[in-house]
């Protein structure tokens, strides 16, 4: 993670990034409707409200999900997630985030015949599996006959915006390639491009926006932060193994000598051989 990343403009955000995607399909339930049919290649007569940044829990102790859009029909349930950067964790993101959608969606008695089709889906700019596929559609099927289908009727779809050439139909091309930022040409995405252009007027969403970012950078830094000290802990443990003392490690790697001795305790004596370090392995001793 690169805490010196700069986050784009308010005037220069495209439909890609996270803040404006979620804004408008909230708020263009019909455009939303007619994304989803191209994506899924399936008729949608109508959707109830759709959430964007929709939080929800599986149960009061487990860790809670945050959905990009989310939305539904009658028989179907939708969330739509814009990932712009490459994740090693979203195929079990996908699978937890289906788990959450099933438990918040049959209450305690019913049947689970009652459970209703769910699609998560990834729309990202970099190929989430590296195989060059323009669309990764996964469902469960029989390891030793993949003609038998489990019939879960939970879907999970990454698309890869990258190939937006290799897509099925001529409107999902066209949508990925706007996704891409290489210009609108169909309909659908000159409708969005206008509703882009639009939201950019919008003051109320641009101090949100600058709330939402600050939130996010910090979050980075934390990380950052986060990081950096998961490394130096590492660091002392080995440095630790190999017989330096302390008061060397402190300074080796810049933590304080109270935390590296709190590292020593947790690894067993006979672990750390008794054996002269030269000073200068770290720097000049003064």
């Amino acid at each position: 993670m690169n805490k010196n990343e700069k986050s784009p403009s308010w005037e220069n955000l495209t439909f890609a990034n996270n803040f404006l995607f979620c804004k408008i399909l909230e708020s263009e339930r019909e455009l939303c409707r007619r994304l989803l049919e191209i994506l899924l290649g399936m008729e949608i007569e109508r959707l109830e409200p759709v959430q964007s940044e929709k939080t929800m829990l599986g149960t009061l102790d487990s860790k809670s999900v945050r959905f990009d859009v989310y939305t539904r029909d009658d028989k179907r349930i939708f969330d739509i997630e814009m990932q712009t950067s490459a994740r090693k964790d979203l195929s079990k993101r996908a699978r937890y985030y289906q788990s959450v959608i099933d438990m918040d969606n049959l209450s305690g008695g019913e049947n689970y015949s009652s459970l209703k089709d769910s699609y998560i889906i990834f729309l990202c700019l970099e190929d989430p599996f590296s195989k060059e596929l323009p669309v990764y559609f996964f469902e469960n099927t029989c390891r030793d006959d993949s003609t038998i289908k489990l019939n879960d009727c939970a879907y999970k779809l990454f698309f890869n915006a990258g190939k937006y050439d290799k897509m099925e139909s001529d409107e999902a091309k066209k949508l990925f390639k706007f996704i891409s930022g290489l210009g609108a040409e169909s309909e659908l995405t000159k409708s969005i491009e206008e509703k882009v252009n639009f939201a950019k007027k919008n003051m109320g969403w641009r101090k949100q926006y600058m709330t939402w970012q600050q939130t996010i950078d910090e979050e980075k830094e934390l990380a950052f932060e986060d990081g950096k000290e998961a490394k130096a802990v590492e660091d002392a443990e080995n440095l630790l193994r190999e017989g330096l003392p302390p008061e060397m490690i402190a300074r080796c790697i810049r933590l304080p000598l109270e935390r590296v001795m709190q590292i020593a305790e947790t690894i067993p004596a006979e672990n750390i051989p008794k054996k002269a370090v030269p000073a200068s392995l770290c720097g000049n001793e003064r």
